[in-house]
């Protein structure tokens, strides 16, 4: 070979190889910097899995307010806070929920001032929200002692352990010394001021009444609440009904039912049928298969003396949150109260209207009291006349009389009338109602009467607790009068 071309090929060589080892060193380099620079594969997984994906259209139309009117509309937007708020749980972060908290508030203003006070499944843990079960009574100065009698036999009859929670709108609704009474009734009973728990309503709680039963559910300090009225009082220990109760376990929900009574036009259940529409949904299972009141035969849905509700599961807090706006002074005054009788049909509309599953005690109120001709009764001879002034619900299994509204004189707004006699009662089942309307009718306005088959003597177990019942009550209308309350 050439001795000028074997020198050329060997500078050419030399050189390539130098070209090659600088590219060596360069890559090397390279990516030894990316390895400190550019995340693995594992850490963008990771760094995927847990910063949020929350899709920000589930905010989208949330900060614009409703119409009194528009209940269907306002169920949508519940339904769009409860995808945003199971977001806001699956990827939690202090910026969306401050996000979800004012989107609340533009649309609830009464919950404007309760971010550390009101319990919410996707607030941080907090100390202050240790209650998992407890009782919520709502009571004033005109019905305290109703709410003693109440506490006591939970306490003495009873004997539950269970926290109770007692609200109230300010000094003027429940004055000092009537809660002084009720707190040594009880050491350890605590008291809900609802003015100081929400500074945004005042006026939406000043001589409320009724209306303030929702705002006292969302106010308590207990998850799962049983919100009890003052004159409602318990036959069997209602201690464990978040256990025993299927329909409660299953949907977070338990709501009673009023008697089955026809009292009016059918304006409320095609105003009803026509916020369903306006929610976009269609009428759930319970609506369809087992409402007396959307089949038209009773006007009346719900009993609202007892409603337990599980605030840890989302759907059924927004649920109540809807409820409670739906009591407002404005929305009530103009809305609410002129459909309906007070409260008590928002708690189950508003789930009604949020797409939420809810359940009510298939069977619809009857009455504890006394009968008026002995000897029919069990002899075939068909209906027997009963009367009485408690309303009556059975336990979760239909067989025992589980709690009563009325308290325990024959006429709560007269206690001079003496304590109730009772020693008869009839549920009706709601299959057989539906069917066949029970006749009821009332005697001096507030005894309500009917004649029915199925009229029972009140079993002994649940004797005996009446008759326990009646004797704390006497002992603390003594306390009362000693102490001239």
């Amino acid at each position: 070979m050439n001795s000028s071309l074997v020198s050329t090929f060997l500078r050419d060589r030399k050189s390539l190889q130098t070209t090659l080892t600088i590219c060596a060193i360069t890559l090397l380099l390279y990516t030894g910097f990316a390895f400190n620079t550019i995340p693995s594969w594992l850490e963008v997984t990771t760094s995927f899995r847990t910063s949020s994906p929350i899709q920000h259209n589930l905010a989208e139309g949330l900060n614009t307010p409703v119409n009194n009117t528009q209940w269907g509309e306002m169920g949508k937007r519940v339904q769009q806070f409860s995808q945003w708020a199971h977001a806001v749980v699956d990827y939690p972060s202090p910026e969306e929920r401050q996000s979800l908290s004012d989107a609340l508030v533009s649309q609830f203003p009464f919950l404007e001032g309760t971010n550390e006070t009101i319990y919410t499944p996707w607030s941080p843990p907090t100390t202050i929200f240790t209650s998992q079960v407890g009782y919520v009574i709502c009571t004033g100065s005109n019905n305290f002692h109703l709410a003693a009698h109440l506490i006591r036999s939970l306490q003495r009859v009873h004997r539950s352990p269970t926290p109770i929670e007692i609200a109230y709108a300010g000094d003027q609704d429940l004055r000092p010394e009537h809660r002084a009474f009720l707190r040594d009734l009880k050491p350890g009973v605590t008291f809900i001021d609802l003015l100081e728990r929400f500074p945004s309503a005042r006026d939406d709680l000043i001589d409320s009444g009724w209306a303030m039963k929702p705002f006292a559910l969302l106010a308590s300090s207990h998850k799962r609440a049983i919100l009890v009225d003052a004159d409602a009082l318990f036959l069997t220990s209602p201690d464990l009904i978040f256990e025993l109760n299927s329909g409660l376990a299953r949907t977070g929900t338990l709501f009673f039912h009023d008697r089955a009574a026809v009292g009016g036009t059918d304006d409320r259940r095609f105003w009803v049928k026509d916020q369903i529409k306006a929610a976009g949904l269609r009428p759930s299972r319970h609506l369809t298969a087992e409402s007396l009141f959307y089949a038209g035969a009773t006007w009346y849905e719900m009993d609202s003396g007892v409603v337990a509700l599980d605030k840890t599961k989302i759907p059924v807090l927004l649920g109540l949150m809807f409820a409670t706006w739906m009591n407002t002074k404005a929305v009530r005054e103009e809305v609410t109260y002129k459909i309906f009788y007070g409260d008590k049909e928002t708690f189950w509309l508003a789930m009604e209207l949020s797409g939420v599953e809810y359940f009510f005690q298939p069977w619809y109120a009857g009455t504890m009291g006394t009968i008026t001709d002995d000897k029919s009764l069990g002899k075939g001879k068909g209906k027997v006349e009963i009367c009485g002034t408690h309303m009556l619900h059975l336990d979760q299994l239909g067989q025992m009389p589980f709690w009563i509204n009325g308290g325990v004189y024959e006429h709560k707004d007269d206690p001079k009338r003496a304590y109730a006699q009772m020693t008869h009662y009839w549920v009706g089942e709601t299959s057989d109602i539906r069917y066949s309307q029970p006749d009821w009718y009332w005697i001096n306005g507030n005894t309500a009467c009917l004649k029915e088959g199925g009229v029972r003597k009140i079993p002994g177990r649940i004797r005996s607790s009446i008759e326990k019942i009646q004797t704390e009550a006497r002992r603390v209308d003594e306390m009362i009068q000693e102490q001239n309350l």
